[in-house]
């Protein structure tokens, strides 16, 4: 039989104390409070740690629940352990629906904890920064915007200009059109796959060039053999006066070829043809003369009174 030495039994005796004291420490009754989810549970327990604790108890956590102190950790007599559970939360993203298990966070960090990407123009619906703090629906709506750009041509418009120049019924050409180009830019933006806003900017890349065409206004008109052009016929009720012994409103003295006018309707010293009259120029007004009313100079008040009233037709002369 092998003898020990009075140190090695000495040793022998501390050591198996030490792990006597330990095992009592560690192994003897405890009492702990557990704090579930807000709910307070005493209990008495052998148990050396926070996962033996939770295991002899059948309290399962997973791996989004918070506990604290770590499961890891021994226990003791007064210990306290906290259970932070994790709530649900649905996100909606692309159509489909992914179910997570969070603590409290902002609503970008949950999506992006659930392995969905946010793309910088995303919506996210509570906004990106609201604070989760129990269960609740996070919608993404998915932000997409295009550019679009195309190229149209710009029609040229007709311009045309009356010329008294030219006779009635010709035409001539004085500037040939071109058309010109415009970029139309248009900017879509997309929320889910439907357009939310469309809007179009004009931008000229080059100007349509008109075209324009002189039309002939020059009238021409023949009388007891004299022939003159004109560019306006008007039909007007005409009178005859005689001398008064006062100047015309243009200051000069009546004369046969002298006639009364509204100015607002042919402007004084504009030359006229007269039916039944003939040719005579618009130097004088009258009180009565207003709108298409013309007065006619005569020599004498008898051929004044001859004359009467009457429609004639009054051709303005081309200057």
């Amino acid at each position: 039989m092998l003898k020990r030495s009075p140190r090695a039994i000495l040793i022998l005796v501390v050591t198996a104390g030490i792990a006597a004291a330990l095992w009592g420490y560690y192994y003897r009754e405890k009492s702990v409070t557990i704090i579930d989810g807000g709910k307070k549970i005493e209990v008495k327990t052998f148990s050396a740690t926070v996962k033996d604790l939770l295991d002899e108890k059948n309290i399962s956590v997973s791996a989004q629940d918070v506990v604290t102190p770590d499961i890891s950790s021994k226990l003791s007599d007064g210990s306290i352990i906290h259970i932070k559970r994790a709530f649900d939360v649905k996100i909606i993203a692309g159509g489909r629906e992914v179910d997570v298990k969070t603590q409290p966070d902002t609503a970008e960090n949950i999506v992006k904890k659930a392995g969905i990407e946010l793309k910088d123009k995303d919506k996210v619906e509570p906004s990106r920064t609201a604070y989760i703090e129990g269960p609740a629906d996070i919608k993404v709506i998915r932000v997409e915007e295009k550019v679009v750009e195309e190229v149209k041509k710009i029609p040229f418009k007709t311009v045309t200009k009356v010329d008294n120049n030219l006779p009635m019924g010709q035409t001539k050409l004085v500037q040939k059109g071109e058309e010109g180009q415009e970029k139309l830019i248009t900017r879509i933006r997309l929320e889910d796959g439907k357009v939310v806003e469309k809007t179009t900017e004009r931008v000229t890349l080059k100007p349509a060039k008109p075209e324009i065409v002189l039309k002939g206004g020059l009238m021409l008109a023949s009388r007891g053999g004299v022939e003159f052009a004109y560019t306006k016929k008007l039909k007007m009720l005409a009178t005859a006066y005689t001398h008064t012994g006062n100047r015309t409103a243009t200051g000069t003295m009546p004369r046969v070829g002298v006639v009364a006018v509204d100015p607002g309707v042919i402007p004084l010293g504009t030359e006229l043809y007269v039916e039944g009259y003939g040719f005579a120029r618009a130097e004088d007004t009258g009180g009565s003369i207003k709108g298409n009313r013309i007065d006619l100079f005569v020599e004498t008040e008898s051929l004044a009174r001859r004359f009467g009233r009457r429609w004639v037709t009054v051709y303005i002369l081309k200057k």
